[in-house]
């Protein structure tokens, strides 16, 4: 007498269609979990080479797509974890884990990028001194000329700002960058304009800075910041001035080639400087 199969054995229809569709989501999964950091990565790269817009590149794949996969990963983790307990038990589990590390990790560094884009200031032109900011040199400007960068023009520029009654408003970078931004301030040293420009130019250069001019009479030095992922271009001048107490007063301005906010990139690549070249 044959002995009755047992009620999950997957050699029944049943249990043969659950086992296919526990594997067919997995490899869904793996897909997701796989494309989701790869849209970021392609993003970067084919902007960087210049094989993508900046539209596509950065609003649609990096803050849409991206988001989107990434959500959708999570969604697909936790329907893989449901398939791997009931169908298979431990079948496809390092797949939805992975599925899982991939969307949290990615999903905590888009959510700290937004907040940090929320609390900050639509502004990408930073300086030390706002009444009377450096200006770049010709060299510099003849390159954001070619590229159709952001204006370099500071006095008067406005952005938009949330008003107190949650309305939008336009405001001075200026203002703005000095509620953000109150530590970005003129360094003092010591030492003499000469000694302190050898000391400014090593420190831009230690910083990775393409120098594009130096200029010792005119105090200044203009130079390139070009970030790893993306290719973006910042333009960095340093003006040199003596001080009427004796020494020399360094203003370090930044400013992005393209687009409205820089996430508070500018103010810390100065700080960064002022700190270095202080020590």
């Amino acid at each position: 007498m044959a002995e009755p199969i047992p009620a999950n054995d997957t050699t029944l229809p049943k249990g043969r269609k659950r086992r296919a569709l526990r594997k067919w989501l997995n490899r869904v999964t793996l897909t997701v979990a796989i494309l989701a950091p790869l849209t970021f990565i392609v993003a970067a790269i084919g902007y960087k080479i210049n094989l993508l817009s900046l539209d596509l590149s950065l609003l649609k794949m990096t803050f849409k797509l991206g988001p989107l996969l990434l959500g959708l990963s999570f969604i697909l983790a936790i329907a893989s974890f449901i398939m791997v307990w009931t169908v298979q038990p431990r079948k496809g589990l390092v797949v939805a884990g992975f599925a899982a590390l991939i969307s949290i990790l990615g999903g905590a560094k888009v959510a700290k990028i937004a907040k940090t884009g929320a609390s900050l200031p639509e502004i990408h032109d930073i300086t030390t001194d706002t009444q009377n900011p450096p200006a770049f040199g010709s060299f510099i400007t003849k390159e954001r000329e070619t590229a159709k960068a952001n204006t370099t023009a500071y006095i008067g520029k406005k952005a938009p700002a949330k008003a107190a009654d949650g309305t939008q408003a336009e405001k001075l970078v200026s203002a703005l960058q000095t509620k953000a931004y109150p530590k970005i301030r003129p360094l003092v040293l010591s030492e003499s304009k000469e000694v302190v420009f050898g000391e400014a130019l090593a420190t831009a250069k230690s910083m990775g800075w393409k120098i594009k001019e130096e200029n010792l009479e005119a105090g200044r030095i203009d130079a390139t910041d070009t970030t790893f992922w993306y290719g973006f271009k910042d333009d960095v001048t340093i003006r040199l001035r003596d001080s009427e107490g004796g020494g020399t007063i360094i203003d370090v301005r930044s400013v992005s080639r393209v687009g409205r906010s820089d996430l508070g990139a500018n103010a810390a690549r100065i700080s960064e400087f002022l700190e270095r070249l202080a020590q």
